[in-house]
Protein backbone atom coordinates (compact mmCIF):
# COMPACT_ATOMS: atom_id res chain seq x y z
CA UNK A 1 0.00 0.00 0.00
CA UNK A 2 3.12 2.20 0.58
CA UNK A 3 4.12 1.38 -2.93
CA UNK A 4 7.59 0.69 -1.86
CA UNK A 5 8.26 -3.16 -3.21
CA UNK A 6 10.79 -4.50 -0.30
CA UNK A 7 9.86 -7.75 0.70
CA UNK A 8 10.78 -10.40 2.64
CA UNK A 9 10.48 -13.17 0.06
CA UNK A 10 9.54 -14.25 -3.64
CA UNK A 11 5.96 -12.54 -4.33
CA UNK A 12 6.14 -15.84 -6.75
CA UNK A 13 6.35 -18.14 -4.37
CA UNK A 14 4.73 -16.44 -1.12
CA UNK A 15 1.53 -15.59 -2.34
CA UNK A 16 -1.71 -17.16 -3.98
CA UNK A 17 -3.49 -16.19 -7.41
CA UNK A 18 -6.06 -14.53 -4.89
CA UNK A 19 -3.33 -13.06 -2.31
CA UNK A 20 -1.53 -11.51 -5.69
CA UNK A 21 -4.80 -10.26 -6.56
CA UNK A 22 -5.34 -8.50 -3.03
CA UNK A 23 -2.01 -7.17 -3.30
CA UNK A 24 -2.59 -5.59 -6.71
CA UNK A 25 -5.54 -3.91 -5.04
CA UNK A 26 -3.88 -2.35 -2.29
CA UNK A 27 -0.71 -1.11 -4.89
CA UNK A 28 -3.49 0.91 -6.72
CA UNK A 29 -4.89 2.05 -3.37
CA UNK A 30 -1.52 3.22 -2.91
CA UNK A 31 -0.97 4.75 -5.76
CA UNK A 32 -3.63 7.22 -6.18
CA UNK A 33 -3.65 8.08 -2.30
CA UNK A 34 -6.63 6.76 0.24
CA UNK A 35 -7.37 11.06 0.44
CA UNK A 36 -7.50 11.08 -3.78
CA UNK A 37 -10.21 8.20 -3.53
CA UNK A 38 -12.32 9.76 -0.72
CA UNK A 39 -12.25 13.06 -1.80
CA UNK A 40 -13.28 11.68 -5.72
CA UNK A 41 -16.35 9.89 -3.31
CA UNK A 42 -17.14 13.31 -1.92
CA UNK A 43 -17.04 14.92 -4.80
CA UNK A 44 -19.14 12.21 -6.79
CA UNK A 45 -21.72 12.86 -4.41
CA UNK A 46 -21.53 16.67 -5.05
CA UNK A 47 -21.10 17.63 -1.59
CA UNK A 48 -18.76 19.86 -0.73
CA UNK A 49 -14.92 19.40 0.55
CA UNK A 50 -13.76 20.26 4.26
CA UNK A 51 -11.23 22.91 3.92
CA UNK A 52 -8.78 20.96 5.73
CA UNK A 53 -9.08 18.42 3.55
CA UNK A 54 -8.40 20.66 0.61
CA UNK A 55 -5.57 21.91 2.52
CA UNK A 56 -3.99 18.44 3.17
CA UNK A 57 -4.74 17.21 -0.58
CA UNK A 58 -2.74 20.66 -1.77
CA UNK A 59 0.17 19.46 0.72
CA UNK A 60 -0.28 16.30 -0.63
CA UNK A 61 0.10 17.00 -4.39
CA UNK A 62 1.85 19.89 -4.16
CA UNK A 63 -1.14 21.72 -6.36
CA UNK A 64 0.46 25.11 -8.21
CA UNK A 65 -2.92 27.75 -7.39
CA UNK A 66 -3.81 28.11 -10.69
CA UNK A 67 -5.04 24.68 -10.75
CA UNK A 68 -8.61 23.76 -9.44
CA UNK A 69 -7.91 21.45 -6.92
CA UNK A 70 -11.33 19.18 -8.06
CA UNK A 71 -11.27 19.02 -11.46
CA UNK A 72 -7.48 18.25 -10.87
CA UNK A 73 -8.81 14.91 -8.40
CA UNK A 74 -11.25 14.11 -11.69
CA UNK A 75 -8.38 14.22 -13.83
CA UNK A 76 -5.81 12.15 -11.62
CA UNK A 77 -8.49 9.10 -11.96
CA UNK A 78 -8.58 9.35 -15.36
CA UNK A 79 -5.34 9.63 -16.32
CA UNK A 80 -4.13 6.70 -13.61
CA UNK A 81 -6.28 4.27 -15.94
CA UNK A 82 -5.75 5.38 -19.01
CA UNK A 83 -2.05 4.84 -18.94
CA UNK A 84 -2.01 1.52 -16.99
CA UNK A 85 -4.45 -0.01 -19.45
CA UNK A 86 -1.64 1.22 -22.49
CA UNK A 87 0.47 0.27 -20.32
CA UNK A 88 -1.11 -3.35 -19.95
CA UNK A 89 -1.95 -3.51 -23.63
CA UNK A 90 1.79 -2.66 -24.89
CA UNK A 91 3.17 -5.28 -22.18
CA UNK A 92 0.66 -8.23 -22.95
CA UNK A 93 1.87 -7.63 -26.96
CA UNK A 94 5.41 -8.55 -25.73
CA UNK A 95 5.09 -11.19 -23.23
CA UNK A 96 2.67 -13.33 -25.93
CA UNK A 97 5.89 -12.71 -27.98
CA UNK A 98 7.75 -14.35 -26.06
CA UNK A 99 5.69 -17.14 -24.81
CA UNK A 100 5.30 -16.12 -21.09
CA UNK A 101 2.85 -17.98 -19.02
CA UNK A 102 -0.73 -16.24 -18.38
CA UNK A 103 1.12 -12.99 -20.31
CA UNK A 104 -2.40 -11.11 -19.75
CA UNK A 105 -2.41 -11.51 -15.95
CA UNK A 106 1.29 -10.65 -16.08
CA UNK A 107 1.10 -7.40 -18.06
CA UNK A 108 -1.87 -6.46 -15.71
CA UNK A 109 -0.05 -6.61 -12.84
CA UNK A 110 3.38 -5.49 -14.08
CA UNK A 111 1.80 -2.41 -15.40
CA UNK A 112 -0.44 -1.49 -12.68
CA UNK A 113 2.90 -1.98 -10.29
CA UNK A 114 5.25 -0.01 -12.45
CA UNK A 115 2.63 3.05 -12.94
CA UNK A 116 2.31 2.87 -9.41
CA UNK A 117 6.17 2.75 -8.59
CA UNK A 118 5.66 -0.07 -6.69
CA UNK A 119 8.21 -2.53 -8.16
CA UNK A 120 6.39 -5.83 -6.99
CA UNK A 121 7.05 -8.48 -9.72
CA UNK A 122 5.54 -11.59 -9.83
CA UNK A 123 8.71 -13.18 -11.27
CA UNK A 124 10.97 -13.98 -8.77
CA UNK A 125 14.06 -12.27 -10.20
CA UNK A 126 12.13 -9.45 -10.60
CA UNK A 127 13.30 -8.19 -14.10
CA UNK A 128 16.63 -9.32 -14.74
CA UNK A 129 15.13 -11.87 -17.70
CA UNK A 130 14.06 -9.07 -19.73
CA UNK A 131 17.80 -7.03 -19.20
CA UNK A 132 18.62 -7.37 -22.87
CA UNK A 133 14.80 -6.49 -24.03
CA UNK A 134 15.53 -2.73 -25.58
CA UNK A 135 11.47 -2.63 -26.22
CA UNK A 136 10.46 -4.01 -22.75
CA UNK A 137 12.85 -2.19 -21.08
CA UNK A 138 11.46 0.65 -22.84
CA UNK A 139 7.98 0.31 -22.17
CA UNK A 140 8.87 -0.08 -18.40
CA UNK A 141 10.69 3.46 -17.92
CA UNK A 142 7.49 4.80 -19.57
CA UNK A 143 5.56 3.52 -17.05
CA UNK A 144 7.43 4.44 -14.35
CA UNK A 145 8.03 8.50 -15.76
CA UNK A 146 4.70 8.32 -16.66
CA UNK A 147 3.97 7.62 -12.39
CA UNK A 148 6.38 9.75 -11.35
CA UNK A 149 6.33 12.52 -13.04
CA UNK A 150 3.52 13.53 -11.40
CA UNK A 151 -0.34 14.75 -12.77
CA UNK A 152 0.67 17.77 -12.95
CA UNK A 153 2.92 17.71 -16.15
CA UNK A 154 0.12 15.87 -18.09
CA UNK A 155 -2.91 18.21 -16.98
CA UNK A 156 -1.04 21.28 -17.53
CA UNK A 157 -0.14 20.10 -20.95
CA UNK A 158 -3.75 19.02 -21.43
CA UNK A 159 -5.22 23.21 -20.67
CA UNK A 160 -2.60 24.02 -22.82
CA UNK A 161 -3.60 21.90 -26.12
CA UNK A 162 -7.46 23.26 -24.95
CA UNK A 163 -6.02 27.03 -25.38
CA UNK A 164 -7.19 27.32 -21.07
CA UNK A 165 -3.42 28.35 -20.72
CA UNK A 166 -0.73 30.30 -22.70
CA UNK A 167 1.96 28.49 -21.81
CA UNK A 168 2.99 25.68 -19.11
CA UNK A 169 3.41 26.45 -15.69
CA UNK A 170 6.36 27.04 -14.36
CA UNK A 171 6.00 23.61 -12.01
CA UNK A 172 6.21 21.62 -14.92
CA UNK A 173 9.24 23.19 -16.56
CA UNK A 174 11.15 22.86 -13.35
CA UNK A 175 9.91 18.94 -12.85
CA UNK A 176 10.59 18.44 -16.83
CA UNK A 177 14.11 20.10 -16.79
CA UNK A 178 15.19 18.41 -13.36
CA UNK A 179 13.48 14.82 -14.01
CA UNK A 180 16.32 15.46 -17.40
CA UNK A 181 19.13 16.28 -15.34
CA UNK A 182 18.65 13.72 -12.63
CA UNK A 183 18.57 11.01 -15.12
CA UNK A 184 21.68 12.07 -16.93
CA UNK A 185 23.90 12.87 -14.20
CA UNK A 186 22.75 9.07 -12.43
CA UNK A 187 23.37 7.46 -15.84
CA UNK A 188 26.60 9.00 -16.67
CA UNK A 189 28.00 7.89 -13.74
CA UNK A 190 26.44 4.66 -13.27
CA UNK A 191 27.36 3.77 -16.64
CA UNK A 192 31.43 5.14 -15.90
CA UNK A 193 31.45 3.53 -12.62
CA UNK A 194 30.21 0.11 -13.96
CA UNK A 195 31.52 0.00 -17.08
CA UNK A 196 27.73 -1.60 -18.57
CA UNK A 197 25.20 -1.93 -20.60
CA UNK A 198 23.80 1.77 -21.77
CA UNK A 199 20.62 0.31 -21.25
CA UNK A 200 20.83 -1.12 -18.33
CA UNK A 201 22.12 1.94 -16.58
CA UNK A 202 19.52 3.97 -18.10
CA UNK A 203 16.69 1.65 -16.47
CA UNK A 204 18.71 1.32 -12.79
CA UNK A 205 18.52 4.98 -12.80
CA UNK A 206 15.20 5.40 -13.84
CA UNK A 207 13.88 2.70 -11.48
CA UNK A 208 15.89 4.03 -8.54
CA UNK A 209 15.02 8.13 -9.38
CA UNK A 210 11.08 7.20 -10.29
CA UNK A 211 10.93 5.38 -7.07
CA UNK A 212 9.89 1.91 -8.77
CA UNK A 213 12.25 -0.67 -7.66
CA UNK A 214 12.43 -2.74 -9.98
CA UNK A 215 16.46 -4.11 -11.09
CA UNK A 216 17.23 -5.96 -13.74
CA UNK A 217 20.68 -6.28 -12.40
CA UNK A 218 22.03 -7.84 -9.07
CA UNK A 219 22.74 -4.59 -6.70
CA UNK A 220 24.80 -6.16 -4.41
CA UNK A 221 27.59 -6.82 -7.20
CA UNK A 222 27.68 -3.36 -8.04
CA UNK A 223 30.91 -0.86 -7.16
CA UNK A 224 30.27 1.73 -4.98
CA UNK A 225 29.88 4.93 -6.90
CA UNK A 226 26.90 3.07 -8.32
CA UNK A 227 25.37 2.54 -5.21
CA UNK A 228 26.20 6.05 -3.95
CA UNK A 229 24.57 7.41 -7.06
CA UNK A 230 20.97 5.58 -6.48
CA UNK A 231 21.34 6.31 -3.07
CA UNK A 232 21.66 9.98 -4.72
CA UNK A 233 18.56 9.87 -6.78
CA UNK A 234 16.15 7.78 -4.50
CA UNK A 235 16.29 10.88 -2.28
CA UNK A 236 15.40 13.19 -5.40
CA UNK A 237 12.84 10.56 -5.52
CA UNK A 238 9.91 11.69 -8.13
CA UNK A 239 7.85 14.91 -8.40
CA UNK A 240 4.80 16.18 -6.50
CA UNK A 241 1.26 14.79 -7.67
CA UNK A 242 2.87 11.72 -8.23
CA UNK A 243 3.12 7.59 -7.20
CA UNK A 244 6.43 7.78 -6.58
CA UNK A 245 8.59 9.38 -3.53
CA UNK A 246 11.73 11.28 -2.27
CA UNK A 247 11.87 14.49 -1.25
CA UNK A 248 11.12 15.55 -5.20
CA UNK A 249 12.47 17.68 -7.38
CA UNK A 250 10.78 20.55 -7.66
CA UNK A 251 11.99 20.73 -3.83
CA UNK A 252 15.28 20.41 -5.02
CA UNK A 253 14.57 23.05 -7.39
CA UNK A 254 13.56 25.33 -4.66
CA UNK A 255 16.76 24.32 -2.25
CA UNK A 256 18.76 25.32 -5.45
CA UNK A 257 17.30 28.44 -5.88
CA UNK A 258 18.00 29.50 -1.66
CA UNK A 259 21.73 28.21 -2.50
CA UNK A 260 21.68 30.05 -5.71
CA UNK A 261 19.80 33.31 -3.95
CA UNK A 262 22.32 33.19 -0.70
CA UNK A 263 25.81 33.10 -3.01
CA UNK A 264 24.21 36.11 -4.98
CA UNK A 265 24.05 38.36 -2.30
CA UNK A 266 19.76 38.23 -1.78
CA UNK A 267 18.57 35.80 0.38
CA UNK A 268 15.13 37.78 0.68
CA UNK A 269 14.60 36.89 -2.74
CA UNK A 270 14.76 33.23 -3.82
CA UNK A 271 14.52 32.72 -7.69
CA UNK A 272 14.91 29.82 -10.37
CA UNK A 273 14.82 30.46 -13.50
CA UNK A 274 14.38 33.73 -13.44
CA UNK A 275 10.83 33.20 -11.63
CA UNK A 276 10.81 34.40 -7.76
CA UNK A 277 9.34 31.15 -5.64
CA UNK A 278 6.42 32.35 -3.22
CA UNK A 279 7.80 32.16 0.62
CA UNK A 280 5.69 29.75 1.87
CA UNK A 281 6.93 27.00 -1.37
CA UNK A 282 10.55 27.63 0.34
CA UNK A 283 9.58 27.39 3.84
CA UNK A 284 7.61 23.66 2.45
CA UNK A 285 10.78 22.71 0.85
CA UNK A 286 12.85 23.28 3.42
CA UNK A 287 10.56 21.90 5.92
CA UNK A 288 9.87 18.75 3.96
CA UNK A 289 14.08 18.39 3.27
CA UNK A 290 14.71 18.47 7.01
CA UNK A 291 12.34 16.34 7.89
CA UNK A 292 13.27 13.40 5.42
CA UNK A 293 16.70 14.09 6.44
CA UNK A 294 15.90 13.56 9.79
CA UNK A 295 13.35 10.19 9.94
CA UNK A 296 16.25 8.63 6.98
CA UNK A 297 19.42 9.42 9.97
CA UNK A 298 17.26 7.70 12.46
CA UNK A 299 16.22 4.89 10.54
CA UNK A 300 19.72 4.11 9.43
CA UNK A 301 20.40 4.19 12.96
CA UNK A 302 18.09 2.20 14.14
CA UNK A 303 18.92 -0.49 11.30
CA UNK A 304 23.04 0.03 12.37
CA UNK A 305 22.01 -0.24 16.12
CA UNK A 306 20.09 -3.43 15.79
CA UNK A 307 21.81 -4.97 12.48
CA UNK A 308 25.15 -6.23 12.12
CA UNK A 309 24.57 -5.10 7.88
CA UNK A 310 27.25 -2.68 6.51
CA UNK A 311 26.67 1.17 6.93
CA UNK A 312 26.32 1.78 2.79
CA UNK A 313 23.52 -1.65 3.04
CA UNK A 314 21.84 -0.07 6.26
CA UNK A 315 21.30 3.18 4.22
CA UNK A 316 20.18 2.03 0.93
CA UNK A 317 18.13 -0.38 2.55
CA UNK A 318 16.40 3.21 4.99
CA UNK A 319 16.86 4.94 1.64
CA UNK A 320 14.77 2.65 -0.49
CA UNK A 321 12.00 2.29 2.35
CA UNK A 322 11.34 5.92 2.91
CA UNK A 323 12.11 7.04 -0.65
CA UNK A 324 9.01 4.40 -1.72
CA UNK A 325 11.54 2.63 -3.97
CA UNK A 326 11.69 -0.98 -3.05
CA UNK A 327 15.59 -1.49 -4.52
CA UNK A 328 17.21 -3.68 -1.90
CA UNK A 329 21.10 -4.94 -1.37
CA UNK A 330 19.79 -7.90 -0.77
CA UNK A 331 19.48 -7.87 3.38
CA UNK A 332 15.65 -7.39 3.81
CA UNK A 333 14.94 -11.03 4.58
CA UNK A 334 18.03 -10.75 7.21
CA UNK A 335 16.75 -8.16 9.45
CA UNK A 336 15.71 -8.42 12.29
CA UNK A 337 12.08 -8.06 13.51
CA UNK A 338 12.74 -4.47 15.03
CA UNK A 339 14.52 -3.47 11.67
CA UNK A 340 11.63 -4.99 9.68
CA UNK A 341 9.13 -2.82 11.91
CA UNK A 342 11.30 -0.19 11.30
CA UNK A 343 11.28 -0.17 8.20
CA UNK A 344 7.98 -0.97 7.80
CA UNK A 345 6.92 2.51 9.43
CA UNK A 346 9.26 4.32 7.20
CA UNK A 347 7.44 3.06 4.08
CA UNK A 348 4.55 4.47 4.96
CA UNK A 349 6.06 7.97 6.37
CA UNK A 350 7.58 7.97 2.86
CA UNK A 351 4.46 7.63 1.42
CA UNK A 352 2.27 9.95 3.15
CA UNK A 353 5.04 12.41 3.82
CA UNK A 354 5.90 13.56 7.21
CA UNK A 355 4.58 17.45 6.36
CA UNK A 356 1.48 15.81 4.96
CA UNK A 357 1.39 13.50 8.21
CA UNK A 358 1.82 16.42 10.21
CA UNK A 359 -0.87 18.92 8.25
CA UNK A 360 -3.27 16.22 9.21
CA UNK A 361 -3.04 15.38 12.58
CA UNK A 362 -2.09 19.16 13.82
CA UNK A 363 -3.93 22.34 13.56
CA UNK A 364 -2.68 25.49 12.54
CA UNK A 365 -2.04 27.86 15.56
CA UNK A 366 -3.15 31.44 15.17
CA UNK A 367 -0.12 33.40 15.61
CA UNK A 368 -2.00 36.72 14.77
CA UNK A 369 -2.62 36.26 18.40
CA UNK A 370 0.88 35.97 19.90
CA UNK A 371 3.38 38.89 20.38
CA UNK A 372 6.56 37.57 18.70
CA UNK A 373 9.55 39.02 19.29
CA UNK A 374 12.04 39.70 16.25
CA UNK A 375 15.54 39.41 17.04
CA UNK A 376 18.71 38.05 15.55
CA UNK A 377 20.70 34.76 15.20
CA UNK A 378 23.71 33.53 13.87
CA UNK A 379 24.13 30.42 11.44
Amino acid sequence: MSTTGLTTGSISELYTPFGKLILLGLIQLGAIGYMTLTSFLILSRKDKMPTHRVKVLSAEFSIPQEFNIKQFIKNIIIYTFSVELIGTLLLYWQFSLLGLEKPLWSAFFHSISTFATAGFSIYSDSLMRFQDNTFINIIFITLMYAGSIGFIVPMDVYRKLRGESKKITLTSRIIIIITALVAFIGVSVYAIDTQGHLLHAFFQVASASTTAGYNTVDLAKLPNAAIFILIFVMIIGASPAGTGGGIKTTTLSALLGVIGSVLRGHPEKITFFNHEIPSNRVMTAVATSTLYVLVLTAATLMLCLFDSHTFIESLFETTSALGTVGLSLGITPDLSNFSKIVLVLTMYLGRVGPLTLGLAFFKSSNFNNHIIKKTDLAV
